[in-house]
Parts: structure tokens; sequence; C-alpha cells
């Protein structure tokens, strides 16, 4: 299956300022990796890391009810291409995308 998404940064980062989001939403090394980043790249990158989470449920099929996202977690290999780690281990391929206030990606789970 495949799932695809597209989130707009503003709203990302509106919902950043939030404690009880980000915690809900993205484990530490994500937001590690954000800041990293930078602070003009933060909420970039974080609407790409939601994006992906998103894509993901939807190319397993699953809704995201009742499910808590900071247990789907993106990882970026050395080369720098993002990986989902599920809870069970399984990893699917996903890809990100940023362009004009908008992060998309795409995930494919065989």
């Amino acid at each position: 299956m495949i799932g695809i998404d597209l989130v707009k940064v503003e709203r990302i980062a509106r919902l950043a300022d939030k404690q009880h989001f980000l915690e809900k939403t993205f484990s530490i090394r994500e937001i590690e990796y954000a800041k990293a980043k930078g602070e003009i790249k933060f909420a970039e990158t974080l609407a790409g890391i939601f994006a992906a989470k998103e894509a993901v449920l939807k190319a397993l099929g699953t809704g995201i009810k009742d499910l808590n996202l900071s247990k789907l977690e993106i990882l970026h290999g050395e080369s720098g291409q993002p990986y989902c780690r599920l809870e069970d281990g399984r990893v699917v391929n996903v890809s990100i995308s940023h362009d004009s206030g908008f992060a998309a990606a795409a995930a494919v789970v065989l």
C-alpha cells in the first residue's frame, strides 16, 4: 500500500508552541532532529515528520484515533534518507518534501 499526506507548515508552527502537542506527536529524537535544523527550519522539519507519520498510517490502512503518534518514529539514515520505525520494529520507507509553506510525504508498505 501507498500513503501520502500534505501538511501546512504554518499549522504545525502554531501547534509546536504547545508542549502537549510536541510530546503526544513526536519522539524525543524527532524533536531533537528538528531543533538541530535551526529555529527557521524547526516547524518545517516537524511538518515533514508529521506528514510522514500520516502517510505511514494511510499506507498501513489504520486511522489516527487512539494512537499516540510518538510511537511512530521518523528517523534518518546516514545519507539523510527518512524512514519510519514502527513500535513492533518494522521499517517503512518514506519520502518527505517541502515547498511553498507545505510539507508532503509518501510511504510505502510492502
